[in-house]
Formats: structure tokens, C-alpha cells, sequence
């Protein structure tokens, strides 16, 4: 299974794997800011569905104040949570994120989404932004005006998906009232993520029901075939709210993607062993052996 590259159409022609050298912005479809359990949690999600993201992280980790994350699912007995954060800054670059160290000191709107400027003077300008830091919202005033936190000005208030009362900009983990907890904020970023790409999906015309997006892969031959395809026609078909009246262009189009994309989730089993190789030498590279762990 490749990554879904036929997803996204929003404007990323200009999206590049280098920060730009002449000044100007980079453009990326989604900008995360922050890069704890919640940020790099919504950046897989977003990458891994064809979504040009970048996650900027370094500000301070509430997890860097926990002696050690005994609770995240995984990790029997804990795990250092300098590792932790190490392990899902490996992950995110995995999936297609680019990570950097970047402080975030303002994110404004533009016409076509937002621009990010970091304390070093980096420029990003980003389609969507998921605000997920912990303990530093002074990025985000500009955008506010009294729009998107609580009366007590703490946490930011937003729907189930993450989505604020700024079209395009989503918060998750602590920064809305999430409970305190590594894995918890982990899920919630989830959340948000998925919740980017099927906004994604509305953009590009899909009613609500193709627009839901699940990041699940199986194995290879699960799909495919004449009869298949006979099948997902008739389930777009059935799919149409009632009363809509789609041109058939664009539910040709439709029923074209959702046939891309249900093949992309297939895996063959030499790609899913190759996986699952790398992602024990990764685990081997940051968190070690019984050995290792003895001898420190």
C-alpha cells in the first residue's frame, strides 16, 4: 500500500520537503504546533492520509514533567518520557511528517488559511493549523478576539472534532480541557486529525457519509475486481441524502476516489513484514534492551 496521494486538493503545489531559504514561506497543508502526545498524534493522522504536515515543537512538554509514563497502553513497567517523545517524533517523520525544533511565537489568518512565524524567524503558511500545545496559547490572541477560549480564558473552546469558531484552525490535548493524561491527549489528537481529513473531503465536494474517514488497512486482494466495483458504485449511490441533486460528474468523481482510496489501504504481506521490521529497530534504536536498561 502507498500513501493516499489523490486525497488532498488543497492548493500544495507549493509544499516542500525543505524549509525555504529565500525568506518566504513554505506552504504545507496542515500545520500542527506542538509536538507532544496530541500534536504528533493528529500530525500521523494527517500525514499518513496524504496531507502535507509539519509539526512544530519546542516549547515546554507537560510530559517532560512526569518522572517516568507507567499508564500509555504498550509500555509495561513505563517508559522514560524523554524516549516517549523521542519514539512519536520518529513515528510523525515515519508518516510523512516533517518535525522541527521551532518555537512558535504567532499565527495570523490569510485568505487562503494561516501563517505560522517562529521565534527564529521561520515562515509557514499553512491551509489548516491544529493548536495543541500545552501551556503556551500566546501564539494564537491575533486570531481570537474573544472567538475561540472560555470565559476564564484558559482552554479553547471547540467541537468533538477539534474544530474552533476559526474555519480551519483546530485545538486538541490540554489546550481543551482534555484530562491530564498522555494517552488520552494521544486519542484526542487522533480525533482531531480525522477530523481534518474529512473537512478535507468536504472541501472537495463529498456529502457526509464519503467524507467519514477511518485509517485502517488490510490486506492485499481485499479489494479490487469488477464485482467490487459494482459494489462501492451502488453504496455511493445509496450514500446520496435524499433530496440532493448532484451532477453525475461529480458523483463519478466521487465514486473514483473512494475506490483509490479503499485500494490504497491495501497492504502487501512483503511491505506489512518490512513494517513491522522497522518499527522494532526503531524501538530497538530509542528504548533498547533489558540489557541496555540494566546497564544504565
Amino acid at each position: 500500500m502507498e500513501r493516499n496521494t489523490t486525497l488532498p486538493e488543497c492548493d500544495s503545489s507549493e509544499a516542500d520537503s525543505n524549509y525555504r531559504t529565500d525568506g518566504g514561506p513554505t506552504r504545507y497543508d496542515v500545520a500542527v504546533v506542538g509536538g507532544g502526545a496530541a500534536g504528533l498524534s493528529a500530525g500521523i493522522f494527517t500525514a499518513r492520509a496524504g496531507l502535507e504536515t509539519v509539526v512544530l515543537a519546542r516549547g515546554r512538554s507537560a510530559i517532560d514533567q512526569c518522572g517516568l509514563l507507567e499508564n500509555y497502553l504498550g509500555f509495561p513497567g513505563g517508559i522514560d518520557p524523554a524516549t516517549f517523545l523521542e519514539l512519536g517524533r520518529e513515528h510523525a517523520r515515519y508518516e510523512g511528517c516533517r518535525v522541527e525544533s521551532e518555537l512558535v511565537e504567532d499565527v495570523t489568518s490569510l485568505e487562503d488559511g494561516f501563517r505560522v512565524e517562529t521565534a527564529e524567524g521561520q515562515v509557514v503558511d499553512a491551509t489548516r493549523v491544529v493548536a495543541a500545545s500545552v501551556y503556551d496559547s500566546e501564539y494564537l490572541p491575533e486570531l481570537d478576539a474573544g472567538t475561540i477560549f472560555d470565559e476564564h480564558e484558559r482552554f479553547i473552546e471547540t467541537d468533538h472534532g477539534g474544530r474552533t469558531a476559526i474555519d480551519g484552525l483546530y485545538a486538541a490535548g490540554r489546550l481543551t480541557d482534555v484530562a491530564h493524561q498522555a494517552i488520552v491527549a494521544a486519542g484526542n489528537g487522533a480525533r482531531v486529525g480525522l477530523a481534518v481529513v474529512r473537512d478535507v473531503h468536504r472541501d472537495r465536494g463529498y456529502w457526509d457519509e464519503i467524507a467519514d474517514y477511518r485509517d485502517w488497512i488490510v490486506p492485499d486482494g481485499r479489494y479490487g475486481g469488477e464485482e467490487w466495483e459494482a459494489h462501492v458504485d451502488e453504496w455511493v449511490d445509496e450514500t446520496i441524502p435524499e433530496g440532493a441533486s448532484f451532477d453525475a460528474e461529480r458523483v463519478e468523481r466521487v465514486r473514483a476516489d473512494v475506490k483509490e482510496r479503499r485500494l490504497d489501504r491495501q497492504i502487501s504481506e512483503e511491505e506489512r513484514r518490512r513494517r513491522i521490521a522497522d518499527g522494532r529497530d526503531l524501538l530497538a534504536e530509542h528504548v533498547g534492551t533489558p540489557d541496555d536498561a540494566s546497564n544504565d
